[in-house]
């Protein structure tokens, strides 16, 4: 898996911006949820880029 977005080259529209939101530590993305291959790998929603999984965290 590559360390980019696969959706960087293919922009979408976003919800309104919320300022509780966690943007995506990679593409700056809000994060909506995340998506887990296994425990160890773990992808942000909706932008698809490589995140930790405690990224929601905190």
């Amino acid at each position: 898996m590559s360390g980019g977005c696969f959706w960087a080259d293919d922009p979408f529209a976003l919800p309104e911006d919320d300022p509780d939101a966690t943007p995506c530590p990679t593409c700056g993305t809000p994060i909506e949820a995340l998506g887990t291959a296994d425990p160890d790998q773990h992808v942000a929603v909706p932008c698809g880029c490589p995140v930790p999984g405690d990224v929601l965290e905190g």
